[in-house]
């Protein structure tokens, strides 16, 4: 799991629930008040609340701090995560998404008339491939009918004459009770800890286990290190009702400090972030008006993923 001590010389130690409030897809984030980025607090849970839970979990992620790197050299304004990818194409649109939301090595599969309207919009050649019999491994399927039967929904998208395209996984990974129930105590003890800040919709999200494993574990291993806050869990364009964990949080909180109002302490979160290891390691990081914005690629099975880097 992500390193709880951080970098040295830092600071002390259904569907689903993070859709947008008002269910309408969002251009761009939501603008939070200053006085917004700190609501709310008092409905945390007191700091003795499933205090024996939270002692396990923060044991289990300083076990952990082995899997990660330190920080060496590198000043923490230097030490940020790489740039975001080119993003092409209006937000809301196939190929924005694509390129926001999908690793390069992922591609769309569809049958012929689907490629060419994909290709029409912006989706780049090279990243699609026809349907055919099957999908290859790691593919996602692209379909303007319904969905196939056992796949998921990952995003959905109006077509220009009408009706919906909808991108889908065609062979999901499904949490097992156990690991749904290791996400939900994972979440109840971020929740338990008195350093982190959430709002009532934030503190759903987490509660529902709706929460990729990767993010969830970045979060309470910030929250062990010196506290975080969780202002909001913002979708992408088009994956608005997707039947997918959350993986991107807007934090406007560490360390007690409002992110990004403390540039030192927004450069120590982006530094902290960048020294993680795969999986934990954010795909983007971005600092907005709002907070930090901390986003994880689609996995089909990021609990898997977690779970291998574990072992």
């Amino acid at each position: 799991m992500p390193d709880a001590a951080g970098p040295a010389g830092s600071g002390p130690a259904a569907g689903p629930r993070h859709a947008d409030p008002d269910d309408t897809p969002a251009r761009a984030l939501p603008r939070l008040g200053h006085r917004a980025r700190h609501r709310d607090r008092s409905t945390r849970p007191g700091p003795l609340v499933r205090g024996g839970l939270l002692a396990l979990v923060l044991a289990a992620l300083v076990v952990a701090a082995a899997l990660v790197p330190r920080l060496t050299g590198a000043p923490p304004g230097e030490a940020g995560t790489a740039a975001p990818p080119p993003t092409a194409g209006e937000p809301g649109t196939p190929a924005a998404w694509l390129s926001a939301a999908l690793p390069p090595t992922t591609d769309l599969a569809a049958a012929d008339a689907v490629r060419e309207e994909l290709s029409a919009s912006g989706v780049p050649p090279d990243r699609l491939r026809p349907a055919g019999a099957g999908v290859a491994s790691g593919s996602l399927l692209a379909v303007t009918g319904a969905a196939p039967p056992d796949s998921r929904v990952v995003a959905r998208f109006d077509r220009p004459g009408g009706g919906e395209l909808l991108v889908v996984d065609p062979r999901p990974g499904e949490p097992t009770a156990e690991q749904l129930e290791r996400r939900r105590s994972l979440a109840e003890a971020l929740l338990a800890n008195p350093t982190t800040g959430a709002g009532p919709e934030a503190a759903d999200v987490l509660r529902s286990g709706e929460v990729d494993l990767r993010l969830l574990s970045l979060l309470a291993a910030l929250a062990a290190r010196e506290g975080v806050g969780v202002a909001a869990f913002p979708v992408l364009p088009g994956e608005e009702g997707a039947a997918t964990p959350a993986r991107r949080v807007l934090l406007d909180a560490v360390g007690g400090a409002a992110v990004p109002d403390d540039p030192a302490a927004a450069d120590r979160l982006r530094a902290w972030l960048a020294a993680q290891r795969p999986p934990f390691r954010p795909d983007d990081v971005q600092v907005t008006d709002d907070g930090v914005l901390v986003s994880f690629r689609y996995a089909p099975d990021p609990d898997a993923l977690v779970a291998d880097a574990t072992r």
